[in-house]
């Protein structure tokens, strides 16, 4: 199931070769997700800022995954929240409570920190032809990029500043996405130092996404620091759901669980966890077969 929701990625490098950078507008492709769960401003901005960072990571690994997935599990009101990105460029997601209800903090900011807790975040990868393999940290803060970050740097050795946000508005989302600066060896202290004070300065990253887009976001991040433009890749919300694997799943229930489920006129529905997509089948396609 693919939609018209379209992002963008771009991919470069900065600071004479002290920085490889990555930075994703996703707003659209947020929009959709919360539109099609009905999710609550808490849970949109978790799995909006799961998203970005799944594009994001995927795209920055050494070798391309043919999938990777960014998970979270907390003890908090939102229980989990999962993102998926592929090398296609399609993107999807799942919170556990749609619609989560905490206080804001103090600076106004929505407390997704609070709604995970304390718990984890895994990171899984899968290459075409290969097993997939996973590996996790101890959530810091919740917030996801914070955890993100700490992730870079115990799992995979680098020194990283991972942005990513999400600004809701009353009818939805305003501006959604992200971008991560990896820290490359021998950077120079200086290179760093800029970098630092201009991170230092931003309030959020959606917020200059809502302003200028890209464009101003790599401005921003990287003033006074060269920058070069390796590459650009569309994304768009895509779900690999479909009627088929659906009904597998229901055939393989028990007689009992299936009867359970069945409507009045022998007709079981089924939506998909991550998009919302309603598939109805019928007796017969829900029969035995051979």
């Amino acid at each position: 199931m693919a939609t018209s929701a379209q992002g963008r990625l771009e991919l470069g490098m900065a600071g004479d070769g002290a920085f490889r950078w990555a930075v994703v507008d996703l707003t659209d492709i947020v929009q959709e997700a919360r539109d099609r769960r009905d999710l609550g401003p808490v849970s949109t901005a978790a799995l909006g800022r799961c998203m970005a960072g799944a594009a994001l990571l995927l795209r920055l690994a050494t070798k391309t995954p043919s999938r990777l997935a960014v998970e979270v599990r907390g003890d908090g009101p939102i229980l989990r929240v999962l993102a998926e990105a592929d090398k296609e460029g399609n993107l999807r997601g799942l919170v556990g409570e749609p619609r989560v209800d905490v206080p804001h903090l103090p600076n106004t900011k929505l407390a997704v920190g609070h709604a995970v807790g304390k718990g984890y975040l895994r990171i899984l990868r899968e290459y075409e032809g290969r097993r997939g393999y996973h590996s996790q940290v101890e959530l810091v803060t919740g917030e996801i990029g914070d955890d993100l970050a700490h992730y870079l740097e115990q799992s995979e050795q680098i020194r990283s500043a991972v942005l990513l946000g999400v600004l809701g508005k009353p009818q939805g989302v305003a501006a959604a996405g992200g971008m991560i600066v990896e820290v490359l060896p021998d950077a120079p202290e200086e290179a760093i130092a800029r970098l630092e004070e201009n991170i230092a300065g931003i309030r959020g990253v959606s917020e200059l996404l809502e302003t200028g887009g890209i464009p101003h976001v790599v401005e921003t991040v990287l003033a006074g620091l060269d920058r070069e433009l390796k590459e650009t890749a569309p994304l768009r919300y895509g779900c690999r759901c479909s009627r088929e694997k659906l009904l597998h799943h229901l055939v393989l229930l028990t007689d009992d669980d299936r009867d359970y489920l069945r409507r009045e006129d022998g007709t079981i529905d089924a939506d998909c966890v991550f998009c919302g997509e309603h598939y109805v089948y019928t007796p017969e396609e829900l029969a035995p077969q051979g």
